[in-house]
């Protein structure tokens, strides 16, 4: 689990206690904001570990990966 998810993990439930606490002050508002963060946070978490996927099963291009060699200049 990466810094990503944790993050996103933590919004989802920050946004099931907005969505809980707009129930109980019967506020429409707050219940939506509260979904609004669930899902935002749901999104986060499922990207990081898309993310997490694609970087274990793609590594990086071997250029990418090379020591910085500069070729000698040929005339």
């Amino acid at each position: 689990m990466n810094t990503d998810q944790i993050h996103g993990h933590w919004r989802e439930m920050k946004g099931w206690a907005l969505e809980s606490w707009g129930r109980v002050t019967h506020d429409p508002w707050k219940r939506i904001a509260g979904r609004r963060e669930r899902l935002l946070g749901q999104l986060e978490a499922s990207l990081a570990e898309s993310r997490r996927i694609a970087e274990s099963d793609f590594p990086a291009p071997v250029a990418a990966r090379m020591p910085d060699r500069r070729r000698p200049a040929t005339r």
